[in-house]
């Protein structure tokens, strides 16, 4: 298990809203021209090779408990020792306001559950604790969003001698976290577009709250800013049991998740569905513009429907060294990537 690094945590607390903000291509407006263009890139990246198989071989090998540990970017060009801390969850020692800045606060109460990191913007003044709002309990959520409105992804309150709240690292095992990290990383729906490197717009999502529920967003964005509004999910069941294993995480669910295909099954006398999540196809994205290669990309199975997430520099570097790439990017030794990658548990 890696430890928690402060490094690139800014970028990371940042993901969600990139989301909402790159310059994406509308599904229903896309020209014939670039529909044929993306077909074409999908047929030849799901396109099954020797080489292919390779690469699917070793990433599915780590498994999906691992999926954190696959987008995990460089430290200046070396392999880190150390997960981004914003991917921490923490209880809260204590009633704590926070605040987007401005007067208006919200209370969370002690022992509320957060995921975020410290951040520090000026070395003058006190360091801040950046809170999730996405992915807090589902009461904690309408506060924020009546206070805060819908559509800021984040909170924070000051860490200094004043503010006696401390952070306790969440030990607990849920479908939300394991042994202080985040289980699962926010998912994207895998489609026509995800062959480009800026998605399409109100492409759907998947999220894990503190309170173990499975938020599925599809028709999210508002219209004026087009920002994600995070009350705005399209179905949201409660998960009843998690099992976390070595290559697949399966999710009990108090009701079926309407289109992925979760099976009817029986636990402890009770009818809840399963939902299994797993690793698949790993591929590449592109420049929307000039078709460089871009990204790379994993393919997640969640039921009988395709995510994806973003890899990171390391994986890149060891995919290049697995494919022979001579042109590709490697922020960090190829053999390093190889042993970080082939060293997961």
């Amino acid at each position: 298990m890696f430890k928690i690094s402060g490094r690139g945590a800014t970028t990371l607390m940042l993901l969600g809203a990139l989301v909402g903000s790159l310059t994406m291509t509308n599904a229903s407006a896309m020209s014939n021209r670039t529909r044929k263009t993306l077909t074409r890139l999908q047929t030849k990246q799901e396109k099954v090779t020797k080489t292919s198989r390779k690469v699917d071989r070793e990433f599915d090998r780590v498994g999906v408990k691992n999926l954190n540990a696959l987008m995990q970017a460089d430290d200046n060009g070396q392999v880190p020792t150390e997960l981004d801390s914003g991917l921490s969850v923490y209880q809260l020692s204590r009633a704590t306001k926070v605040s987007i800045g401005g007067k208006k606060t919200v209370t969370l109460p002690k022992d509320a559950i957060v995921r975020g990191s410290k951040y520090t913007l000026n070395p003058k003044f006190p360091s801040r604790f950046s809170v999730n709002i996405a992915d807090l309990t589902k009461a904690n959520q309408r506060k924020a969003f009546k206070a805060f409105g819908v559509t800021n992804e984040n909170c924070n309150f000051v860490l200094d001698s004043k503010n006696k709240t401390r952070l306790l690292p969440y030990q607990k095992s849920t479908a939300f976290s394991y042994k202080g990290i985040m289980n699962l990383p926010t998912l994207q729906a895998k489609n026509l577009q995800s062959y480009y490197d800026s998605d399409r717009q109100n492409n759907p999502f998947i999220i894990v709250t503190a309170d173990n529920y499975l938020n599925y967003y599809t028709n999210y964005q508002a219209k004026k800013s087009g920002r994600i509004q995070y009350d705005h999910y399209a179905q949201s069941v409660k998960i009843k049991k998690f099992t976390r294993g070595a290559s697949t995480y399966t999710y009990y669910l108090a009701k079926p998740l309407k289109g992925f295909g979760a099976k009817k099954v029986r636990v402890d006398k009770k009818t809840e569905y399963r939902l299994t999540v797993s690793l698949g196809h790993v591929f590449q994205a592109f420049d929307n513009y000039n078709l460089d290669p871009g990204m790379y990309r994993m393919t997640v199975k969640v039921g009988k429907k395709a995510f994806y997430v973003d890899l990171g520099g390391i994986s890149e570097a060891y995919i290049n060294r697995l494919t022979n790439d001579p042109y590709g990017s490697n922020v960090v030794d190829q053999t390093a990537a190889q042993a970080y990658i082939q060293g997961l548990k």
